[in-house]
């Protein structure tokens, strides 16, 4: 590895899916089929820069995730096969399309759980996207990965909910929610905790506002499925937050209780800065606290982009831990995306302690000031016990207002191997 990587130390850096000169390839959800074995499943997004002719006349260069697949590995992800062909989006075809969304490893009963994120195509939309029409399906597997049921669609038990109004708040074509699998939480009683982000259909007309809401599914008798029951919103109001709260993050305090980080931004308008806002549910993700910001165990704020986050629970040293951009100071929106650090997540007292923060990627000195470590996927190995992470090194050539041409946007899938023993 070249000494200008800025790679922190005990962790090693590979290419782990190379690009074709055109996408840029996200790796995520890798999940292990069953409670034991080394047979894994992940999900790779591809993403492109394209030219786009609008409805003025005007041609940009627009991003889109033009392909989404399944791979396989029997070898504890020495090699990958695709699995079930890939799945591209397409902005042509009304009807609703089906999109991976993560795995779940229920290890207690060794069932493996698929996602699928229904979507609907809306040129008016951002992302050529309705998300309003955003809605969750699932299927189960008790053969790791090999046979699955049929999609079935995540909706509220109870009367007045179906296939539109499949939670509350839930309105198709109108606020839709995402659900990323690879975040689900499963509970002492064998349920699993669900968390969404609500969407409203973002067609420019209204400001971009978000809410997180999580369900919960239990078994049905007979193991083909679950019964849902949803709780109530978490929300950050616009004075804190400017796009509200989405992506949470969810982990178990000592106490039992959950807790929760999430996704907000800041508004230098106002001077509110960037902050990851938290929240604590007693009764299993159904109702949570007023969020309030993530502090360190000083009480001092941990400051971060409005970027991705995940928990992480490592069978080596017994710790929780939590995967952010952190930074040193504050910021108002979405950047810097560097550097990508871990710390050390107190169960007890539900903060981050800070002495423990340490690297995995600061900027590498040849890269670009925009260059951005996020939307990554996390595993632990089940050989080494090493924390593995994946992400697309975007940006890392030029930034986004200098790209003239598709292949400006290119970018490696590159992986992370972590050692928190040494």
């Amino acid at each position: 590895m070249k000494d200008n990587e800025r790679v922190g130390a005990g962790v090693d850096k590979n290419t782990y899916i190379p690009s074709d000169g055109l996408h840029a390839f996200y790796a995520s959800g890798q999940t292990y089929t069953g409670a034991t074995g080394e047979r894994m499943v992940e999900t790779v997004t591809s993403e492109l820069l394209q030219w786009v002719n609008h409805d003025d006349g005007r041609t940009t260069l627009d991003a889109c995730y033009d392909g989404n697949w399944v791979r396989v590995s029997d070898d504890n992800g020495s090699r990958w096969a695709e699995l079930g062909g890939r799945v591209r989006f397409d902005v042509g075809i009304a009807e609703e399309q089906l999109m991976p969304a993560g795995f779940s490893l229920d290890a207690k009963n060794d069932v493996l759980v698929r996602f699928h994120r229904g979507q609907k195509a809306d040129k008016r939309c951002y992302g050529y996207i309705n998300q309003g029409a955003y809605r969750a399906f699932y299927s189960v597997s008790a053969d790791q990965g090999v046979t699955w049921s049929d999609p079935v669609q995540i909706v509220a038990r109870g009367d007045g909910f179906d296939a539109d109004r499949w939670g509350p708040g839930f309105e198709y074509g109108v606020r839709g929610g995402i659900l990323n699998g690879t975040h689900c939480i499963w509970m002492a009683d064998g349920s699993v905790l669900a968390p969404f982000t609500e969407y409203e259909r973002l067609d420019g007309t209204r400001p971009w506002c978000f809410r997180v809401v999580c369900a919960r599914g239990h078994w049905k008798e007979d193991g083909s499925g679950f019964d849902w029951e949803f709780g109530d919103f978490i929300e950050v109001p616009p004075g804190k937050s400017r796009i509200g709260c989405c992506e949470p993050s969810i982990t178990a305090l000592e106490s039992g209780a959950l807790f929760a980080t999430m996704r907000c931004q800041g508004n230098e308008a106002t001077g509110s800065y960037t902050i990851p806002y938290s929240a604590v549910s007693e009764d299993g993700g159904m109702n949570w606290s007023q969020p309030e910001p993530l502090l360190y165990d000083d009480g001092s704020n941990v400051w971060t982009p409005a970027s991705c986050t995940a928990f992480y629970d490592s069978s080596v040293t017994g710790k929780t831990y939590w995967m952010a951009n952190i930074l040193d100071g504050p910021v108002y929106g979405q950047i810097p995306r560097y550097p990508l650090q871990i710390a050390e997540f107190d169960t007890g007292n539900a903060c981050i302690v800070k002495d423990s923060v340490r690297l995995i990627q600061d900027r590498p000195d040849d890269a670009h000031e925009n260059v951005r470590y996020t939307n990554f996927g996390w595993y632990e190995d089940r050989r080494t016990g090493q924390l593995i992470v994946t992400l697309p090194e975007q940006y890392r050539r030029m930034g986004w207002d200098d790209m003239e041409k598709p292949e400006d946007f290119a970018a490696d899938c590159v992986r992370y191997t972590v050692d928190l023993d040494g």
